[in-house]
């Protein structure tokens, strides 16, 4: 099931960071947006941890090259984006009871209030909007 393509909403920019594609960058990204959202509901900041450790995780595994981690803070909630240099399309996959991987945009859509991918000039960047506020 495809993700859907659209633009990301546009807020406050509250970080963007470079990260290498290696698995302990998820766990550099939770820490990064959540210090970003500094003061922020903790259910909010919980969300918005899983659902960055998720869009990083799938940057890790399908990009060839760095990426860039963003967060943005927009009137009604937050926007988390992942930019990659790979122009294939996310995919939301049917995983199987047992597979032990192949759930994480899944988990994505149903955490956040929106979620979606947009080409760019050198790959794509895939985002999720969360409401909530400080």
């Amino acid at each position: 099931m495809p993700v859907p393509a659209a633009e990301p909403p546009h807020g406050q920019p509250m970080g963007e960071w470079a990260l290498r594609p290696e698995p302990q960058s998820a766990r550099l990204a939770r820490r990064l947006v959540s210090q970003a959202m500094d003061g922020v509901d903790d259910q909010v900041r919980r969300r918005m941890a899983l659902v960055t450790s998720e869009l990083v995780a799938n940057g890790v595994r399908y990009a060839r090259g760095g990426m860039v981690l963003g967060v943005q803070r927009l009137a009604d909630g937050w926007v988390v984006s992942v930019a990659d240099d790979s122009p294939a399309p996310p995919q939301v996959k049917d995983a199987g009871r047992l597979a032990e991987t192949g759930r994480g945009l899944l988990i994505v859509g149903r955490v956040s209030d929106s979620l979606g991918w947009a080409r760019t000039p050198t790959g794509k960047v895939v985002w999720a909007r969360l409401g909530g506020s400080a």
